[in-house]
């Protein structure tokens, strides 16, 4: 056998050790064997070179019935940790995800959003603020991710179109400028996809609905992508294009405007008391949903005739449906329905709350962990 294919064995006995002792809390050294048909010699081989590489550790003893109890080895989910950071026009929330994708630490910093040198320069200085608080080490961050609100170069490093923001042309390099990371960026209703899959991973149409609405669609695992950086915006398709009210992107009746949070709520008004209106039985808030609810299912159903994948309902939104609401949702969705529908394909999303900051950190994660 050459030395080449040698090696290529050997490494991927480590790195199927590794992804075994990921997916699992704990593992003896004959449970790692036996699962992956390994001898004991090869395990312990490749166990000792992960501990040398800090990647796991030795975690106590696992319990037994008979005999002596068997060490207990786990990954090290602090050995490395990636950034997300969510921009918004009047804050930035800040997220640091370990490799389990757990936020060690998430702060939101009350700073105004300007395309400019100041404002690159205040947001990684209280960045690097935050690490060392929290006394990490630079060399454990891998990666920082920012969530936009536009469109993105598939690289990463640009921001093609940022109406909402007015960052169209603002780079990466703004604030590599300042900071010691790599740093990417991602639209933000791809970092929502990302944060909701690395829960509960499923193929589909992610809509993210909060102050405005974003859409991105998951397929083999993959967000899909093209070179316009145009494949998520579901958002503008229109549901009535000369009456509708008038979207940011200068058309009429984009689902923008009927189903974003922008569009539900008054102005100044706040998501936590309208709903909480809602459920008290408030007349006018509950006429105002129940109009809501419905031009959501006219556009929920648009998506669907796209693609026949499931539809995850995520962002802000999510941690205000009910599934009372969801039923009501379901039952309208059956009404526009042409064709017979044989699975339910409406889900709620889970991750309610700084969905932007965790999904930014996950690819970074992900890039990790796939190397080893």
């Amino acid at each position: 056998m050459g030395n080449s294919n040698m090696q290529t064995i050997q490494h991927s006995n480590y790195s199927q050790i590794y992804h075994l002792l990921y997916q699992n809390e704990q593992l003896s050294k004959q449970g790692i064997a036996d699962q992956l048909k390994l001898s004991l010699p090869t395990v312990s081989a490749n166990l000792e070179k992960l501990l040398d590489q800090k990647l796991i550790l030795k975690q106590g003893q696992l319990k037994s019935t008979i005999g002596r109890r068997a060490t207990a080895y786990a990954i090290d989910p602090d050995v490395a940790l990636s950034v997300g950071i969510e921009i918004f026009r009047n804050q930035a929330t800040v997220s640091i995800l370990n490799l389990v994708n757990t936020p060690i630490v998430t702060e939101t910093l009350n700073l105004t959003f300007d395309n400019d040198d100041a404002y690159f320069q205040s947001l990684s200085e209280r960045l690097l603020a935050i690490i060392d608080q929290h006394k990490i080490d630079h060399a454990q961050i891998i990666g920082v991710g920012v969530g936009v609100q536009g469109l993105v170069s598939n690289d990463g490093t640009t921001v093609l179109y940022g109406k909402i923001l007015n960052c169209t042309g603002m780079t990466t390099k703004n604030f590599s400028d300042y900071l010691p990371f790599p740093v990417t960026f991602y639209h933000d209703a791809d970092c929502v996809a990302a944060a909701e899959y690395a829960k509960k991973p499923t193929d589909g149409i992610y809509l993210s609905v909060s102050e405005h609405l974003g859409t991105a669609v998951i397929l083999n695992g993959k967000t899909l992508e093209t070179k316009s950086g145009r494949s998520g915006t579901m958002e503008h398709i229109t549901l009535d294009g000369v009456n509708g009210p008038r979207c940011y992107c200068g058309r009429r009746g984009c689902i923008e405007t009927y189903c974003s949070l922008s569009s539900l709520l008054n102005e100044d008004e706040a998501a936590t008391d309208f709903f909480a209106q809602q459920q008290a039985g408030d007349a006018e808030v509950t006429q105002r949903f129940n109009v809501y609810l419905s031009n959501l299912a006219r556009s929920l159903y648009n998506l669907h005739m796209f693609i026949d994948i499931p539809i995850i309902i995520a962002g802000d939104l999510a941690k205000y449906l009910l599934p009372e609401h969801l039923d009501v949702l379901k039952a309208e969705l059956t009404k526009l329905s042409v064709f017979p529908e044989r699975d339910d394909y409406l889900e709620i999303g889970q991750v309610v709350d700084h969905a932007v900051a965790s999904g930014a950190a996950i690819p970074a994660i992900n890039a990790y962990l796939n190397q080893i």
